[in-house]
Formats: structure tokens, C-alpha cells, sequence
């Protein structure tokens, strides 16, 4: 059998460059961390010591840098792993639970996983954004598959296929679209489209959702899909695995390449008293030039048109001296329990308390808003992606709540999968210092 490599072919600047950016992200299940989530963190399921999942995304890095093949990866990785334990099935701790479960730790089927997924990632990723960089020259995107007796018949169906650049498909298909999965796509001038003889497809109606089970238990959720008409002239219909539907370079690139900035005012830092900031923290400064609500239309915070949620009550603070992973827990459970996935107008959020900690710093007051968090997760007023000063990024989430005062509510997702949130009273603080937080790449934007 011939071995797996790693290069692909392709220059790996820009793949080196996509692994490099993540973050490091504790989780216990694979659905912890999910779709986009994984362009800004990386994790392996059942990792729960810092130091091994650390020494896993250093073989990664390897193998992404140096073209090494899968053999190359498990012969360097498997006795490290095996030394500290985390080999085979064993008795472990499940954080979600807090209680002891028999779980599979690593085995040689787990390492491939392991380093054919971030592989494949990473260099599809990176020639999205080559790509992407020339697509006034190469405006056709063809699909491709690997020709053999292990491609699965739905990606084979998709083989030959031709859409532009621009078309929605890619948001959904773009390679890998499950695990395994070997698909590339390659980039075609006008002169070879009309050479390869290969019709055109139009995308704009082919992208909808089905619901599918997602584990054993049968839990569903929610995948894209694509509708088309394979070559025998039969309706099909393509779902990536769940989870992967899509485009790992799209969420990278958005950031990466720029989009959106050195276009309008420059970024002062927020200094607006924050109801849950410590008064000790130094605040994140955003990057300078950035596009703002302003360049786009959008209204002012304190305007009427803009659409407020109904403030519940916040939370009782925690007892003396109880540790910030309890006091994660806790708010976890007084808001009902909803760990796990939150729908948001972007994808779904993963909310668990570990991804909590970071925030809860003894001063910072947040643990009572936290009841604040779900809801502008779920109905955000605007939703936006921001570069900062420190070369990294976040999505921040924005919404408006009015009770016995108007609240601006900042729920933001750090490149780790972490979560941090914080409240601006808006008459205290004030709309317009407030509007500075509204910066960046529009991810989503509510109707006034």
C-alpha cells in the first residue's frame, strides 16, 4: 500500500501558517469543539493533560512542515504517548461529568485520525487561500477526487465537478469533507474550463440542511448539504460528515488575508467601565484601521431601531474561596445546565465550563451575567470578527438587553474556543465609546 504523505504537493507556507495560528483547546468529546471552532483551536478528544495534547500538536506541526508520512508521525509519537499513559482503553475522568468512564485513548487507528485530519486541514486550508489570492486568473474551481477503490460514492459523484470561486458550494464541500476524506480541488483558467469541456454548475439553490444523528446516543444536528444532478442526470444529494461541512480556509482566510481592514477610522482601545471587568486587566486593543458599524450603515447602539432581549436575572455570586472551574459548573447548572453546543446565527458555540475558567478571575464580577451569555449567543444584535494589536483574533457577539437598564452585552470567542463576556451599562458608559467595539469583518448583522 502505498504511504500517506503528507505535502499533498502543495508549498506549505501557507498550510504551516493556518496550524501555527490556533490556539490550544481542552476537550473531551469531538463534538466539543465544532465546525469552525477547530480553525481557531486545536484539540483531540479524551486529552484532557496540557502537556500531551502539546506534545501531539508538535508531531502535527512535524508532519505539516516536513511533508512526513503517517509512519514517520506514529513511530516518533507512539512510545511518547505511551509513556505518559495515554494508551489504550482505560478508566479516566470525564470533565463534563465528573465522573469516571472507560474511554479510548490512544491506538494506532487514533494517531491516523489524528494526522490525516490536521493534515489534510492544513493544506486544504492553505490552497483555499492561494487560491483565493488568484482568482482573477484561475476563476474555476474543479473538484477532485481520489480515483480509487477507497473514495465513497457521494464524493465521487461530486468528481469533475465545476463551480466559480465565488459560488456558495464552497462554503459546504470544500475539501475535507469527512474523515478520511482525500478530495482536493484544483483552480482552472478560462482557457482550460472551456478546454476541459466540463459544464458550469450554479450553486445558488443547491445549499440547504438535513438533520442527521451525530453519536451513538442519537443526538442530531444539523448539517449543510448540497443538492445536484450527477452525470446519469439523477438528483443527488452530498452531506460532509457532520461537523464538517465547512470551509476551514473561508474561516481562516476571512481573518488572514485582511478582509476588511485599512478601510475606515482607527482603533482606540475601550476604556468604558465595564460592569464585569476587572479594573486591573489591560484591555485588548483592536487593531487600527478597521472597517466599523459606521462604514457599513449600521445604526448607533443608542438608537431605537436597534433590537434589545428582555434582561434576566443575574446570578448569585459563589461562595468564598470555591475555585473557578466550580464556580464555571455552577453557573453552568443555575442556567439550567446547557452545556455543550449553543445555535448561534454563525454556527454553533461550544459552552463548558473548563472553556469558562479564563474569564472567571476573582475580580471581575462576571459569574452574575453570566445568564446573559446563552441569549446573546443565540439573537446577538451583530456579530464580528476583529484582528487585534497581539497579531491574534476574536468573534464577538453583541447583543442588547434592556431591563431596569440597558445593557450592552460582549460575549466573545477567543482563538482557543474559550469564552469571556462582559456588560457596559450604556448610559454609564455611553454609545459612542461603546460603538468602538463594533469593528471588523460583519459576520452577521441583525435588521434594525
Amino acid at each position: 500500500m502505498a504511504k500517506l504523505q503528507a505535502r499533498l504537493d502543495l508549498p506549505p507556507k501557507d498550510a504551516v501558517a493556518f496550524f501555527q495560528r490556533k490556539g490550544e483547546a481542552i476537550a473531551w468529546d469531538w463534538t466539543d469543539l465544532w465546525r469552525e471552532q477547530n480553525v481557531h483551536a486545536f484539540t483531540v478528544a479524551k486529552v484532557t493533560d496540557l502537556e500531551v495534547l502539546r506534545a501531539i500538536r508538535a508531531e502535527v506541526a512535524k508532519a505539516i512542515e516536513g511533508g512526513q508520512t503517517f509512519e514517520d508521525f506514529a513511530r516518533t509519537l507512539r512510545p511518547r504517548l505511551q509513556a505518559v499513559g495515554w494508551w489504550g482503553t482505560k478508566e479516566v475522568l470525564d470533565a463534563s461529568t465528573g465522573e469516571l468512564t472507560r474511554a479510548q485513548l490512544g491506538s494506532n487507528r487514533r494517531l491516523r485520525t489524528i494526522f490525516q485530519t490536521n493534515v489534510q486541514t492544513a493544506y486544504m486550508a492553505g490552497r483555499y487561500k492561494r487560491y483565493l489570492d488568484n482568482v482573477a486568473d484561475r476563476p474555476y474551481w474543479r473538484y477532485v477526487g481520489i480515483l480509487d477503490g477507497r473514495i465513497r460514492p457521494a464524493h465521487l459523484a461530486l468528481h469533475n465537478k465545476v463551480w466559480r470561486w465565488d459560488d456558495p458550494v464552497w462554503a459546504v464541500i470544500w475539501p475535507p469533507n469527512g474523515w478520511g476524506c482525500r478530495c482536493r480541488v484544483v483552480a482552472m483558467t478560462e482557457a482550460e474550463f472551456r478546454a476541459s469541456g466540463l459544464p458550469l454548475q450554479d450553486g445558488s439553490n443547491m445549499v440547504g440542511t438535513m438533520r442527521v444523528p451525530v453519536n451513538r446516543a442519537g443526538d442530531q444536528v444539523d448539517v449543510k448539504v448540497v443538492r445536484f444532478t450527477d452525470d446519469a442526470g439523477k438528483p443527488q444529494v452530498f452531506r460532509p460528515d457532520p461537523g464538517w461541512d465547512y470551509n476551514p480556509g473561508q474561516a481562516w482566510s476571512r481573518f488572514d488575508s485582511g478582509t476588511g481592514a485599512r478601510e475606515g477610522i482607527g482603533q482606540a482601545p475601550v476604556t468604558a467601565p465595564a460592569a464585569t471587568t476587572s479594573r486591573t486587566a489591560a484591555p485588548l486593543q483592536a487593531a487600527d484601521g478597521l472597517r466599523t458599524w459606521a462604514d457599513l450603515g449600521r445604526p448607533l447602539l443608542a438608537a431605537p431601531e436597534v433590537p434589545t432581549l428582555p434582561a434576566p436575572a443575574l446570578l448569585p455570586p459563589s461562595a468564598p474561596g470555591v475555585d473557578a472551574l466550580a464556580t464555571a459548573a455552577r453557573l453552568i447548572a443555575s442556567s439550567g445546565g446547557q452545556a455543550g453546543a449553543v445555535t448561534t446565527p454563525i454556527g454553533e458555540v461550544a459552552v463548558r465550563a473548563e472553556q469558562l475558567v479564563g474569564a472567571l478571575t476573582a475580580d471581575s464580577a462576571r459569574e452574575a451575567y453570566f445568564s446573559l451569555v446563552a441569549p446573546a449567543l443565540q439573537a446577538p444584535f451583530e456579530v464580528w470578527l476583529t484582528p487585534y494589536s497581539d497579531g491574534t483574533y476574536r468573534t464577538k457577539f453583541l447583543a442588547v438587553f434592556k431591563g431596569t437598564r440597558e445593557l450592552l452585552m460582549m460575549v466573545r470567542l477567543n482563538r482557543d474556543g474559550s469564552l469571556t463576556w462582559d456588560a457596559y451599562d450604556l448610559a454609564a458608559a455611553g454609545a459612542d465609546t461603546l460603538n468602538r467595539l463594533r469593528a471588523g469583518t460583519l459576520l452577521h448583522g441583525a435588521k434594525p
